[in-house]
């Protein structure tokens, strides 16, 4: 991501514009997020980032987790995906997030994360992500979903 112009990106979402072209490889080189982008060849159409997080066990789906799971439930945290105006409705959004899914359930044998957590920033968001993964939605919060690692390694590892 260092060498890639990020300063023309636009997804229609103005946070997630300026955070991309402003803090992305900030964030990045003080280790807070990783973010990954998808190029057509010469310009970026999309990207999303990850970090590594946790859910109060109490703020979690009644059908997700085992009463022996620990109190905080550590998740891959799908921290940001957007994917520029003119490549939106191609299929660059689900790719980029079949990837987020493979790379998190490789992640998840190193670091040991139960799920993926998604915070959907709007309700179209929330159902693109439930089109593509089995979403519970966190009680507390329902713009906030959990894809449990089974699931993940079921659908999208070998």
């Amino acid at each position: 991501m260092t060498d890639d112009d990020r300063t023309s990106f636009a997804s229609g979402a103005p946070e997630l514009d300026r955070w991309f072209q402003r803090s992305a490889l900030e964030s990045q080189r003080a280790n807070r997020a990783v973010t990954y982008v998808a190029t057509d060849g010469q310009s970026i159409i999309g990207y999303y980032s990850i970090v590594v997080s946790a859910v109060e066990k109490a703020e979690t789906p009644a059908k997700f987790g085992k009463p022996s799971d620990p109190r905080l439930i550590p998740c891959i945290l799908l921290a940001r995906l957007a994917v520029s105006q003119q490549h939106q409705g191609m299929g660059v959004g689900a790719g980029l997030f079949k990837d987020a899914l493979e790379r998190s359930a490789f992640l998840s044998e190193s670091v040991a994360a139960q799920a993926m957590l998604i915070h959907a920033r709007e309700e179209a968001a929330k159902a693109f992500y439930k089109n593509l993964a089995e979403c519970f939605e966190l009680p507390g919060n329902p713009l906030h979903l959990m894809i449990p690692m089974k699931w993940i390694r079921s659908n999208f590892l070998p």
